[in-house]
């Protein structure tokens, strides 16, 4: 049986991998009957179906391939909850300007206050914009730096690391720090600096990280270098999302427990 001219195109539009357009030919033929659309509109329209397509399936990869721990971001973000936060400033680092400037970004909070979710969602936007990003658990990115040195390939993986456009590094403060840690800290902050762009969450004061560390004189020349030409969000005063948010533990007493 002779093949129709849809079928014949679908298939033609399939071996040219445009396997998007071919899917939405019908669906693009019927909308372009009812709304009497020229040549041209209806061409162009079929084409951004497949650029689209593939724009979502890249970044669903980057997401992917970031790692990150949940799909957090600035859309369900609760800017109303920390009074104290600067709105403004915040959305304007979200413009990304950081990355192509290669500046860090440190984000200081008490445990709660959305420094998480704040370091994701910069990640996710970046990886729609399509940035390469890497979201580590400071202390399992210090684990995997460690565990290099039996095999010494330490080097490969800072090599890996600035190949990327953004690092983030989430909760440094909580760690179990090993003698070697402030040294391989120190090279991986130093590797990265003027290639790619940080974000590092910590939930104790940059005074406190030499003590965490156990190595101040190192920790004070990895936090100059931090700083050097750093943006800086604070929310150390901020409220705990987990203690104060509408989802926290209610542990109010009923009448005959507060008599």
């Amino acid at each position: 049986m002779k093949k129709t001219l849809i079928e014949e195109t679908k298939q033609n539009l399939r071996r040219l991998k445009l396997n998007d357009m071919a899917e939405c030919l019908d669906q693009a033929l019927t909308d372009a009957g009812k709304n009497r659309e020229g040549h041209l509109t209806f061409l162009a329209s079929l084409i951004k179906k497949q650029v689209d397509a593939k724009n979502d399936r890249s970044f669903e990869r980057r997401v992917k391939k970031a790692g990150f721990p949940e799909m957090l971001t600035f859309e369900n973000f609760d800017w109303n909850f920390q009074p104290g936060l600067n709105i403004e400033y915040i959305k304007n680092l979200a413009q990304l300007d950081f990355i192509e400037k290669r500046q860090p970004v440190l984000i200081l909070g008490k445990t709660g206050t959305g420094k998480e979710h704040l370091s994701t969602a910069f990640g996710i936007r970046a990886c729609k914009f399509g940035y390469r990003v890497g979201f580590y658990r400071a202390q399992d990115l210090l684990r995997q730096l460690y565990a290099s040195l039996a095999y010494d390939s330490t080097d490969k993986i800072i090599s890996d690391v600035i190949r990327l456009d953004l690092l983030i590094l989430n909760g440094l403060g909580y760690i179990r720090p090993k003698p070697e840690y402030p040294s391989l800290l120190f090279d991986l902050v130093n590797a990265c600096r003027k290639r790619v762009s940080l974000i590092i969450t910590s939930a104790i004061s940059f005074e406190e990280w030499g003590q965490i560390m156990g190595n101040s004189s190192i920790t004070n020349a990895i936090v100059d270098r931090l700083f050097d030409h750093a943006a800086l969000i604070n929310i150390r005063s901020g409220r705990s999302y987990r203690t104060e948010g509408p989802h926290a533990p209610n542990f109010h007493l009923d009448d005959s427990e507060s008599n």
